[in-house]
C-alpha cells in the first residue's frame, strides 16, 4: 500500500482540506483519507468531478492514482483489502481500453465478472478472488475514460457488482475486515444509483459475514434491514432463508426461523425462479434449492432434525445434478449433524458423511465448510464418540491448510 503524495500535494495546492475535497466531490472524509493512502481510488463517478476540483485533466488524475501492485501478504486483520490476495497475470482485458475504446471495454469486463460468477463453485476464491481484482482495478481506470452519462452510470453498477462480489469472497476466505471494506464500497455505490436489490444483497453479505463471525444478534439485525431494502423483490428470499432464519436458529428464536421461512418459500413459490442449485454468489434471486439448503441449516439450530433429514433428502438428487461441490458438502454436513441428535443418532454413519464432506470439496476449501465441519466434530464428540469427533478436527485443520497459506 503507497501513499499518493501527488494527490496530497495537488490538494494542498488547490486550497482544500480533506473535508472540503470531500464535500466538493460528494464523498466522505474518509474516502478522501483512503484515496490518499494508496487504500483505495475514487469510483467512476466522482473521478470526473474530482479532476475538476483539483485544476487536472483525467489523464492526469488517472496517473495519479496509478495504483501499485498488491502489497507483500501480511496478516490480514488490517491489511489493505488486496493485500491477501497473490498477484495474477494481467486479465486479458487490461490492455483493451486503448484497442477496443472505452464503451466496448466496459462490455468486456462486464462479459467477464459475469464468468467469475459462472465459474465460482467450480473454481472457488482463491483463484477467482485476484482475477475479480484485477477487474476491479480495471474498473477504476475505465472511469477516466468513459465519456457518456449512460457509460458512467453502467461503469458505477459494474463497480457496485465486483465490490459485493469481492465482499462475498472475503467472507468465504475467512477474511473479514476486507469484507467490510469491500462491502461499505458497494454499498456506496448503490446509494449512488438508488439501487435498493443491490443495497440488499449487499446487507445480506453484511449478515453472512457477521454470521460467520457468531455475531448472531448483529447478522439478524443486518438481515431484518435488507428484508426492507428488498421489499416483494427476490432478493428477499436469500435475505429471509440465508439471513434471518440462520441467525435467528443460532439466537434460539424458533419463532422467527419458522416465519422467515414460511416468508421465503412462500415468495419462491411466487416468483419464476431459477431451477436447480444456482452459484452462491450469484446476484440474482435465490430458487428452490438454495433457500431449502439454508433452511435445512436454520432447522438444524432450532433442532428440528426431522425436518434437517427431510430438506437434505429432498435436495439430494438437485444437489448431487449440480457441479456445486460446496453445495454437496454443506448438505452433508448438515445431514450428518443431524444424525447425531439422540432420536437419529447413528454417529459411525455421521462421521463418515462428514469425512465425505471434506474430501468432496478439498480443491477449494471456504470458510462454511469448516465451520459446519467443525459443528459436527464437536457433536460427535458430545455424543460420546470422541475419537471421531477428533479425526474429523484434525482432517480440517488438514482441509483448511490452503485458506491459511493466502496471506502468508
Amino acid at each position: 500500500m503507497a501513499q499518493r503524495h501527488d494527490l496530497v500535494n495537488l490538494r494542498k495546492a488547490a486550497g482544500f482540506t480533506q473535508e472540503s475535497l470531500a464535500a466538493e466531490v460528494g464523498a466522505d472524509r474518509s474516502a478522501v483519507w483512503r484515496w490518499e493512502s494508496g487504500r483505495s481510488a475514487p469510483e467512476p463517478l466522482t473521478q470526473p468531478r474530482l479532476a475538476r476540483a483539483l485544476g487536472v485533466t483525467q489523464r492526469e488524475l488517472a496517473a495519479i492514482l496509478a495504483l501499485p501492485e498488491p502489497a507483500a501478504a501480511v496478516d490480514g486483520a488490517d491489511a489493505d483489502p488486496g493485500d491477501w490476495m497473490p498477484a495474477s497475470p494481467a486479465h486479458p482485458a487490461a490492455g483493451l481500453i486503448d484497442v477496443l475504446g472505452p464503451g466496448q471495454t466496459l462490455n468486456t469486463v462486464a462479459v467477464y465478472t459475469k464468468g467469475v460468477i459462472a465459474r465460482y463453485e467450480q473454481e472457488g476464491p482463491q483463484r477467482l478472488a485476484p482475477e475479480l481484482l484485477s477487474l476491479r482495478r480495471l474498473s477504476q481506470q475505465l472511469g477516466l475514460r468513459v465519456s457518456t452519462d449512460a457509460d458512467r452510470m453502467a461503469l458505477t453498477r459494474l463497480s457496485a457488482q465486483q465490490a459485493a462480489l469481492l465482499a462475498y469472497m472475503s467472507v468465504n476466505l475467512s477474511k473479514f475486515s476486507d469484507a467490510e471494506d469491500f462491502a461499505l464500497e458497494a454499498a456506496l455505490l448503490a446509494t449512488s444509483l438508488n439501487d435498493n436489490a443491490m443495497l440488499a444483497w449487499v446487507r445480506g453479505t453484511q449478515s453472512f459475514a457477521a454470521y460467520y463471525r457468531k455475531r448472531y444478534k448483529e447478522a439478524l439485525d443486518l438481515a431484518e434491514a435488507g428484508v426492507e431494502l428488498a421489499g416483494q423483490g427476490g432478493q428477499r428470499i436469500r435475505l429471509l432463508s440465508n439471513g434471518v432464519a440462520r441467525a435467528a436458529g443460532k439466537l434460539g428464536d424458533r419463532k422467527t426461523v419458522q416465519r422467515a421461512l414460511s416468508d421465503a418459500f412462500d415468495t419462491v413459490e411466487r416468483a419464476d425462479g431459477p431451477v436447480g442449485m444456482t452459484s452462491c454468489i450469484d446476484l440474482e434471486p435465490y430458487g428452490w434449492a438454495r433457500t431449502a439448503a439454508n433452511a435445512a441449516t436454520a432447522c438444524l439450530a432450532i433442532g428440528n432434525y426431522t425436518q434437517v433429514l427431510k430438506l437434505t433428502k429432498d435436495l439430494e438428487p438437485v444437489v448431487e445434478a449440480s457441479d456445486s461441490d460446496w453445495s454437496r458438502s454443506l448438505m452433508k454436513l448438515d445431514e450428518a449433524t443431524a444424525l447425531t441428535m439422540p432420536a437419529h443418532a447413528d454417529l459411525e454413519h455421521a462421521a463418515f458423511v462428514g469425512m465425505e464432506a471434506l474430501e468432496g470439496s478439498a480443491s477449494k476449501p471456504i470458510a462454511s465448510v469448516a465451520v459446519r465441519a467443525k459443528e459436527l466434530a464437536r457433536s460427535l464428540q458430545q455424543r460420546g464418540s470422541v475419537h471421531a469427533g477428533s479425526t474429523l478436527l484434525e482432517a480440517v485443520r488438514d482441509w483448511q491448510k490452503p485458506m491459511k497459506e493466502i496471506g502468508r
